[in-house]
């Protein structure tokens, strides 16, 4: 009787470890295709040069006070970055430590199952890296990707405060240097400031008083100073003055001209160009809706931004004559509010819009305060991007700057196949289930390989 005891005692000891291994094979995935490109980034280009020899004849504290009266208020990402730029393999192993780990951070704010770790691998995979090169290697990945990983993980503590788990002193630390890094850019600051917001509603919603609720009230301060260093920086405004000599029409736009440049610059960059991280997001929503529902018509209804991507894409290029009904717009400097071509891209985008919400509200909108909160951080995103319209710097910024609405389209999906895991998990075995997998592991691929074949 004992040896059977044994036995099993050790089966299941081994099962537990195949378990254990199995949920960290998708970080390893992950770590392996981060270890690929930073193998093949070839940095000092760009502004990368600029940047490496800012220091050259002046103190590191003179240079931050000129960026700061003259240029930018990321003090905080310029005292990394000129620090960093100085030494490539320290900065090459500090991003790929982030790019590796974001998975893992990423998979912390749902459950531990398999699941969940591909899909947070997943998502990492699918975000368009090489975005990240635009302006030089070092110099993108430290003024927009550090911030992107530094939010997450000071989200992923202000988690734990609201559900009282413990945070260890090192935590703290690290959060705190990452809370400031956060706030050192101006998107992610905001967006940083409405989850401790967040936060704090629904602490006071369900008035509980979790142990370490100074820790949120740190945060708090932290993103308020931030922010304060943001609004009151002359640099901001000067930058923008500078963008618009260099492009004098940008002083007569009006509100309405700002505003549209800045829808207009989404619709270019998610619907007009196709983008593979929109499409990939659509599709995993269909589906979901039509998991849950078994419904053509809410199916259909959910689907219809697909259905503009086809004729972005398909119609466009087998019925050249058709193409007036799906122009490409451009980051044109002037157009006609009477032309037809001003306001299709608008159309497009209203019903895109229109559609995600419906499908957002078919999936959670029985549970009304998550569907507002996945709202507010689409909102953030979306808003994020449109504010651009306002900078004439949209002309020269290229597509990273909308890495916030990438980050918000790919959590809040990730969020929606968390809630429902266990229909996801049934239909992966079938037939559907398995091409949605497909389709979306050789989006990863083509963001790998678009990397490794073109640096």
């Amino acid at each position: 009787m004992k040896t059977k005891e044994k036995m099993l005692r050790t089966d299941w000891k081994d099962e537990n470890r195949r378990g254990t291994f199995n949920r960290y094979v998708p970080f390893f995935v992950a770590a392996f295709v981060a270890l690929v490109y930073h193998l093949r980034m070839q940095p000092m280009g760009g502004d990368d040069v600029f940047f490496s020899q800012a220091t050259a004849s002046q103190s590191l504290w003179t240079y931050l006070a000129e960026r700061y009266q003259a240029w930018t208020s990321r003090v905080v990402l310029e005292f990394v970055l000129v620090t960093v730029i100085q030494a490539p393999l320290l900065w090459r192993l500090i991003d790929f430590l982030m790019l590796a780990s974001l998975p893992v951070v990423l998979s912390k704010f749902f459950d531990k199952s398999l699941v969940m770790s591909w899909c947070a691998a997943g998502a990492v995979l699918l975000y368009p890296f090489h975005d990240m090169g635009t302006a030089g290697w070092i110099t993108t990945t430290v003024t927009h990707f550090w911030p992107l990983w530094c939010f997450f993980f000071t989200a992923l503590l202000l988690k734990k405060v609201l559900f009282s788990e413990r945070i260890s002193l090192p935590e703290l630390a690290a959060g705190i240097l990452a809370g400031i890094v956060t706030g050192s850019h101006e998107q992610w600051a905001v967006v940083l400031f409405v989850v401790i917001v967040l936060c704090g509603f629904n602490l006071w919603k369900s008035k509980r008083k979790p142990k370490q609720l100074w820790i949120l009230i740190l945060f708090a301060l932290i993103s308020l100073v931030s922010l304060t260093v943001i609004l009151l920086c002359p640099g901001n405004a000067g930058r923008n003055q500078v963008s618009i000599r260099d492009l004098p029409v940008f002083a007569e736009f009006g509100f309405a001209d700002k505003l549209y440049l800045g829808l207009l610059s989404i619709e270019r960059v998610f619907i007009a160009n196709a983008d593979a991280v929109f499409f990939a997001v659509l599709v995993v929503w269909t589906a979901l809706v039509y998991f849950k529902t078994d419904s053509y018509r809410k199916t259909l209804i959910s689907g219809l931004p697909l259905l503009i991507l086809f004729g972005q894409t398909v119609v466009r290029t087998a019925y050249p004559g058709l193409s007036g009904l799906f122009v490409m717009p451009e980051q044109i400097v002037s157009w006609s509010w009477g032309s037809l071509s001003t306001w299709l891209p608008m159309v497009y985008l209203a019903i895109t819009l229109f559609s995600m919400l419906y499908a957002l509200y078919v999936l959670i909108g029985e549970n009304i305060a998550e569907y507002v909160y996945a709202l507010l951080m689409l909102g953030c995103g979306f808003g994020a991007g449109a504010a651009l319209g306002f900078m004439a710097t949209i002309y020269v910024s290229g597509e990273r700057v909308y890495a916030v609405l990438y980050c918000a389209l790919l959590f809040v999906t990730l969020s929606l196949i968390g809630k429902m895991q266990k229909t996801v998990r049934q239909k992966v075995g079938e037939t559907g289930g398995k091409l949605l997998v497909t389709v979306l592991a050789l989006v990863c691929l083509v963001n790998v390989g678009f990397i490794f074949l073109s640096i």
